[in-house]
């Protein structure tokens, strides 16, 4: 009985270097414990059993056993992390959706302002279309004059704005006087005004490529030979508006 108990205790004193042995290499902190306890549990059944022969069965066997219980708990760790992860992936996913439902919705209302811009610049363009096709401007003046009163100045002011604001958009301007006086100095008086129209524009704001002017003189009046006050209306410059190329 004593032979027994002292080779218990030797082979107690020995089992580290068993566990160290090729028969298991641990895996994990948690492992190494399940193994050594059940290895020292199987040494010493083995011992008190069948003596030191026992000893290294009971001990192996306490090593696959502790093993075992360590694969067990591994595998089960791994499922609770293999379930958290589709946890994860679900919320993710859902996430995910209601992300492209948003970015559908967006990219639906960015298409219909689009569409709403698209409509308000055709519509603003015909509107541009329509006011040029229609606009005309006159500016009259008094007999042997280039002066321009105070109510045409007003209107150059709006039309020097609308030409600063819309480059594509070009003034034609035309001087014209009345057919008293000889043709050269109606032709003078008429590009006096003219040019006095030309400059009042730039200075408003207008650039001067964008004011094409004609100076015709008296060759286009409507009231040749008579000396009523008809003569005033020949005594102009018609300004009308247009798309450059157009």
């Amino acid at each position: 009985m004593h032979t027994k108990t002292l080779l218990c205790s030797l082979l107690l004193i020995a089992s580290p270097a068993i566990m160290a042995n090729p028969i298991y290499q641990p895996e994990s902190a948690s492992s190494s414990h399940h193994e050594a306890t059940a290895g020292g549990v199987g040494l010493v059944a083995g011992t008190l059993i069948a003596g030191p022969f026992g000893a290294i069965i009971g001990g192996s066997l306490g090593v696959m056993a502790g093993n075992q219980q360590s694969k067990a708990e591994t595998i089960t760790e791994q499922q609770h992390f293999i379930a958290k992860l589709e946890s994860d992936i679900d919320l993710i996913t859902t996430e995910l959706s209601q992300s492209k439902l948003h970015v559908s919705q967006l990219e639906s209302n960015h298409q219909q302002l689009q569409n709403e811009f698209n409509q308000s610049q055709q519509t603003y363009g015909d509107d541009i279309q329509q006011f040029i096709t229609s606009y005309q401007f006159d500016v009259y003046f008094l007999s042997n004059s280039d002066a321009i009163d105070s109510h045409a100045q007003q209107g150059l002011l709006k039309l020097a704005e609308l030409l600063k604001n819309n480059p594509s958009i070009e003034a034609s301007i035309e001087a014209h006087s009345d057919w008293r006086g000889s043709n050269d100095n109606n032709y003078k008086l008429a590009r006096t005004r003219l040019d006095s129209i030309e400059k009042h524009l730039s200075l408003k704001g207008a650039n001067s490529s964008q004011l094409l002017t004609t100076n015709y003189g008296e060759s286009k009046n409507v009231n040749n030979g008579s000396w009523g006050e008809e003569l005033f209306y020949d005594r102009r410059v018609t300004i009308t508006l247009n798309f450059f190329g157009g």
